[in-house]
């Protein structure tokens, strides 16, 4: 970031882009690690279908961003609802079972982010 910063002709703007990505991803990472360190403290428990197709759109999401970075045209209905299928995630299953409850967690920071 700071050689970026310093570079001739970078904008405030850009600048302000790059380190909002930079924060993002590793809230996106720091969910995905907390999900993997997870799967060895929690009970295991039977995957829910909403899970397959929040997986899914979070793929897609990352697949139209990194096309986005290599200029390819993305537009915004281009991307999935992550929210509603965050939110169909989060309403199926028992949320007392500690599995459930760490991906519903973990996946509304991946939403987010």
């Amino acid at each position: 970031m700071e050689r970026f910063r310093i570079e001739p002709g970078v904008t405030p703007d850009r600048v302000t882009a790059l380190q909002a990505i930079l924060a993002n991803s590793h809230r996106f990472i720091h969910a995905v690690m907390a999900l993997e360190a997870g799967i060895y403290r929690s009970q295991a428990a039977t995957p829910r279908p909403e899970f397959a197709a929040f997986t899914n759109q979070v793929d897609t999401t990352l697949y139209f961003l990194s096309a986005y970075l290599r200029a390819a045209p993305v537009h915004p209905g281009d991307l999935p609802d992550l929210r509603e299928a965050h939110r169909a995630l989060a309403a199926s299953g028992d949320r007392n079972i500690g599995r459930y409850a760490l991906v519903n967690i973990e996946m509304d920071r991946i939403t987010t982010a």
